[in-house]
């Protein structure tokens, strides 16, 4: 990313939808602590090394590199395994790594074997879906269930597909067909697609058809046309799309309905969640289900999103927030560096050096 202000998007659920998401920080005399259920836990003397809060549990590589898991409720806190994992992903309640060519997900608080013989994987909250090396398959794991997805000839290269909320679409190179799984099932999309123009989110894909020359968006309603002229780029979210199109309009379809939101080109955009965010005339304007407002007359230098939420530090450094429509305000502290966010809850470092945890209106400090 070019762009010189700093942003981090967290993958979660509408506030109060599902548990709280722990909250993660290392304190001032570097001992690692978690916030959850009111009431702060020393966890490690020691800061960890990399961090993923989830849904009721904290997993985190240790300082040390052993690889563990923290779970507020029950007080569980115990060893996955010895070492760090190869690679890490993560989302608000699905956690999946790789140790050399093994695939594993958390599950009950502890390791799960998926598969062997994986050269690389994504994950959502719903989804697992890898290559299968020795098999030459692309294959999801859905609801305890291995799905092969596609066959892979060897002189096609590496598999591409795009991973969603709920479904992932993907290409058959072979065949230059675009196929969607969703739901334990694989559907046809188009005969003829340029993966570069799919935009996979939660209950919506947008894709360009080359066979009818056009853009459709597929929801549970069905197929609908978004655009006769090819988009410039698409990204989509939990139940919304944007995309750029071809009169470089910002467009957005959420719902059954189609907005458009400039005339011109955006600056920059981002979709997370259910929360479409952009850059026009050097504000920072922001587009939800409700409606579409103006976050702020600049950009600021650091914001957030999770669900419904945006969260970011005024032009006095102070936090505030917009939730579906409705602005916020943590506090009247200025100066504050940074924050980050996890689920519904916000947590910085004071002017006294103390951390400051504020959730459902409430501070709390450490």
């Amino acid at each position: 990313m070019m762009l010189r202000w700093s942003f981090l998007l967290f993958f979660s659920c509408p506030l109060g939808a599902a548990a709280q998401v722990p909250v993660p920080f290392t304190s001032a005399d570097e001992r690692f602590v978690v916030f959850s259920q009111g009431r702060f836990k020393e966890i490690e003397p020691r800061p960890p090394k990399e961090v993923f809060a989830m849904e009721g549990q904290v997993v985190f590589v240790a300082h040390g590199g052993a690889f563990k898991v923290y779970q507020p409720d029950g007080e569980r806190y115990h060893q996955l395994q010895g070492h760090a994992p190869d690679v890490v992903h993560a989302t608000r309640s699905r956690l999946a790594w790789q140790n050399d060519d093994s695939l594993f997900i958390l599950r009950g608080g502890s390791a799960a074997l998926v598969a062997r013989d994986v050269e690389r994987f994504s994950v959502s909250d719903s989804l697992v879906v890898f290559h299968d090396s020795a098999r030459h398959e692309l294959v999801a794991w859905w609801r305890g269930e291995l799905y092969p997805l596609a066959g892979l000839e060897r002189s096609t290269g590496k598999p591409q597909w795009n991973h969603g909320e709920d479904r992932v679409t993907f290409h058959d190179r072979g065949a230059g067909k675009l196929i969607q799984f969703d739901q334990g099932r694989s559907k046809l999309l188009t005969d003829s697609c340029d993966l570069a123009l799919v935009a996979t989110g939660g209950g919506i894909t947008g894709y360009w058809n080359d066979t009818k020359d056009r853009f459709e968006v597929i929801t549970a309603k069905g197929v609908r046309t978004a655009s006769e002229l090819r988009p410039w780029s698409a990204q989509a979210g939990d139940g919304l799309l944007a995309f750029v199109d071809g009169m470089a309009r910002l467009r957005c379809w959420t719902g059954d309905r189609l907005h458009t939101l400039t005339d011109s080109m955006p600056t920059a955009y981002w979709v997370q969640d259910s929360l479409l965010v952009f850059v026009q005339g050097g504000a920072l304007r922001l587009f939800h289900p409700d409606g579409l407002l103006v976050v702020e007359q600049y950009v600021p230098e650091q914001w957030r999103v999770v669900g419904g939420l945006l969260v970011y530090l005024d032009i006095n450094r102070e936090l505030r927030g917009i939730h579906l429509g409705r602005r916020l305000r943590y506090g009247r502290e200025a100066a504050i560096p940074s924050f980050e966010l996890y689920g519904d809850a916000v947590v910085y470092t004071s002017a006294t050096g103390n951390q400051v945890v504020v959730r459902n209106g409430r501070s709390y400090v450490y």
